[in-house]
């Protein structure tokens, strides 16, 4: 029973606690201020222009960041008055994360979600407790459309946690992802690596900067990646992606860029393994069993995005930025969801789930930075504007018949056998295209944020920001096939991030700040049902969801390479509307609430010995709701506990080893609210190490999931739920060679 597995809501009790102790572990290096370099606004000279380094971090400790590459956030991470964590492109390597999915297993905090039939299959994460498979951006611009994205052109991955609306613009509940890209440096030099590994893993990148002229420089990054996945029959995935950015600075204060990135990829969804209802718990089926159909299902994914950017130092004072992005993204798959299993007749559906759906979208963004004092208090001001339109074109498919096989409900759906599923049995036609509906959004905001510097001690941030969004729908069917009604939906909301931020002494800074969001109707391209987000015609006159939280957190930097950081928050979520049944007109609504703690360090201990990682623990509630049941309940598909640290020492001048150790608590299903259904909890461990063979030269590996756990990504919602099957143990082998 689920009494029986859930564990003791005790953590609002606690959170004081770990307030308590984080600050007594910082206190005593509060009270005298070490001998060391100052930290605040660091700059970083580059003196090896023959290598790829990172111009946001630290160049004596590979998985510390000092700043944010967003203009948005003008003071180093020390001094920012909101938990921001970064994945540096060091901190990538080790950790052997190839795409999006793959990092965010190890990420505490960030829960993988599912795609469904109501939203996409694709890189879907809630952050805090919230879905965020929206609020993910590139280089600062939101990066619409649900797909699966690649590490190869990244240069680190930058996590805001909170709400965070009044830097992102709509959405943000639990926070936001911004992938920073690899830009063009100074100077010749390049570097390829060529990767091996079990499950006919074979993996190129290159990345190559050439400085044309003085003023014009070029960096090209490219990517080839085939494999299988480690413990499941059948499932690949085929990639392959270019990135390619030039960079023009005809003065010391204009600099003008061009950049276009491309990704296609070509896979075999994977919907995992069957739940059996009666034992509560996955069917106890072989690990690699795979529910597809060979000659029916696919995966198939492309991006292509073209960028424009400026930035011109008008002045010691005043400085101007602005970029112009178009992308076009597809995602489109056939999946089948091993649902309605039988366990005695040993039997399990295989039902197709189907996507096509293509994206498109303008964005331009364009802000003045101004640096100025009012009497004895210094402003750093960015105020600007951002313009978008997305549009996607989501169509659907169905199937006519299914090749004289054993089916059930519909006749798309083959019988598999539960326990030796026959993935080779024939399909009868290709899909057929029924629906052609376009959702099309448009975005105008205007948003102000300033630094105010009251002394060496006292510093303040006030951000707003003012958004106008609208959204239409057409060419929507019935169920009977008819033509649906049109819909649209406009909203205008505010909002803002508030902190005062306190250096006791040079390294430190103690912070509090106040934060908000907004959901829209119809926020979610990528879904029309309620309960996903999507622009349901229940919905569309409504105001847009309220989010607001409270955070207090220190940050400290030891020793100069060492960053440790402490926050306590709660996320407080008001008039989410609910379903309340099909076929039932109306809709309900939930108050909804998350209170936890959360701890990070990144960094290095000693000359030779790296750190990374962090401990999460919150609670998640349903505080109110229309349906009376779903008060009190915890959220469905997130893990209140989660933590992953990373540790790498340096041996030798040339030999360094490393690991990583990541757990998971237990993830409920449902829809708003938890349900009985659950996936257990889990700890992974991996393994990596290099050698230097010469000065140009390594050799390193990866050892993921080393001790072959098999665990459970995430659990789809309904009452015949699947759940993900996690990769099971791999070995990578890597030579990297810079040039």
């Amino acid at each position: 029973m689920r009494q029986a597995i859930r564990k003791p809501r005790s953590l609002r009790a606690q959170v004081g606690m770990y307030a308590a102790v984080a600050v007594a572990a910082t206190a005593p290096a509060f009270a005298d201020e070490p001998d060391e370099p100052e930290l605040r606004n660091e700059t970083i000279t580059v003196t090896d222009v023959t290598a790829d380094t990172n111009p946001y971090g630290d160049p004596d400790a590979p998985y510390r960041a000092i700043r944010s590459a967003s203009g948005l956030f003008t003071e180093d991470l020390l001094n920012t008055p909101k938990t921001i964590t970064v994945i540096t492109d060091e901190t990538l390597h080790d950790l052997g994360a190839k795409s999006f999915r793959d990092l965010f297993r190890a990420q505490p905090g960030i829960t993988l979600g599912t795609g469904e039939g109501g939203n996409a299959f694709g890189d879907r994460i809630f952050i805090r407790g919230f879905d965020a498979r929206n609020d993910v951006y590139v280089d600062g611009v939101r990066d619409p459309g649900v797909g699966s994205r690649e590490t190869f052109a990244v240069q680190q991955i930058e996590v805001l946690k909170g709400p965070s609306s009044a830097f992102g613009g709509r959405g943000t509940t639990g926070g936001a992802v911004s992938l920073v890209s690899k830009k063009p440096g100074k100077g010749d030099w390049g570097d390829v690596e060529f990767t091996l590994g079990s499950d006919a893993t074979r993996r190129a990148t290159l990345d190559v900067n050439h400085e044309v002229t003085d003023t014009f420089t070029v960096r090209v990054n490219a990517m080839t990646h085939n494999s299988e996945v480690a413990g499941r029959d059948e499932v690949f995935n085929d990639r392959w992606g270019v990135a390619a950015a030039a960079e023009w600075t005809p003065t010391d204060a204009l600099t003008f860029g061009v950049d276009y990135y491309h990704l296609s990829s070509d896979y075999l969804p994977d919907w995992g393994h069957p739940y059996d209802t009666e034992n509560n718990r996955p069917f106890a089926v072989n690990r690699d069993n795979f529910y597809g159909v060979l000659s029916r299902d696919y995966g198939e994914t492309f991006a292509d995005v073209y960028t424009a950017n400026a930035n011109w130092v008008i002045s010691d004072k005043v400085e101007f930025d602005s970029i112009l992005r178009y992308g076009q993204s597809k995602n489109a798959y056939t999946a089948s969801a091993p649902e309605r299993p039988d366990s005695v007749a040993r039997t399990v559906s295989a039902n197709g789930k189907r996507r096509d759906a293509v994206t498109d979208y303008w964005t331009n963004q364009s802000r003045f930075t101004f640096r100025f004092d009012t009497g004895t208090i210094g402003h750093t001001l960015v105020t600007g504007i951002e313009l978008s339109r997305e549009e996607t074109l989501n169509r659907q498919r169905v199937f006519t018949e299914c090749a004289e096989l054993p089916c059930t409900g519909a006749t798309s759906n083959p019988l598999l056998n539960l326990d030796r599923p026959d993935n080779s049995i024939p399909w009868g036609n290709d899909t057929e295209v029924t629906g052609r509906p376009v959702i099309k959004t448009e975005t105008a905001a205007l948003y102000a944020l300033d630094t105010l510097t009251f002394s060496p001690q006292w510093e303040a941030f006030i951000g707003v920001r003012a958004d106008t969004y609208s959204a239409d729908v057409t060419g929507l069917t019935e169920r009977d096939g008819s033509a649906a009604p049109d819909r649209s939906a406009d909203s205008d909301f505010f909002n803002w991030h508030a902190g005062l931020v306190y250096k006791p002494v040079e390294n430190a800074s103690i912070y509090a700040s106040y934060s908000s969001a907004s959901n829209p109707p119809c926020e979610q391209l990528d879904a029309f049902a309620l309960d996903y987000g999507g622009c349901d015609a229940r919905i569309t006159t409504m105001d847009p969801i309220d989010n607001t939280s409270f955070e207090l957190g220190a940050k400290y930097n030891l020793g100069g390479h060492l960053d440790l950081t402490a926050a306590v928050f709660q996320i407080t979520r008001d008039g989410v509307p609910i379903s309340l049944g099909r076929g039932v007109a109306g809709t309900g609504e939930q108050e909804q609430e998350v209170t936890g703690v959360e701890f990070g360090i990144a960094g290095n201990i000693t000359e030779n010995w790296s750190l990374f990682g962090g401990l999460t623990l919150f609670e998640t509630e349903v505080t109110d709701s229309t349906i009376a049941s779903q008060i009190g309940e915890m959220f469905p598909n997130v893990s209140e506990e989660s933590f992953t640290l990373t540790s790498r020492y340096q041996i030798t001048d040339r030999l360094h080893l490393g690991g990583t150790a990541g757990y998971n608590s237990e993830k409920f299903g449902g829809t708003v609210a938890a349900g009985s259904t659950f996936v257990p909890d889990y700890w992974r461990v991996d393994f990596f190490g290099g050698y230097q063979l010469t000065d140009t030269m390594e050799v390193t590996f990866n050892v993921l999931n080393a001790t072959d756990e098999l665990y459970y990504d995430a659990l789809y919602r309904s009452g015949t739920p699947f759940s993900y099957v996690a990769p099971g143990r791999s070995a990578l082998v890597t030579l990297d060679i810079d040039f």
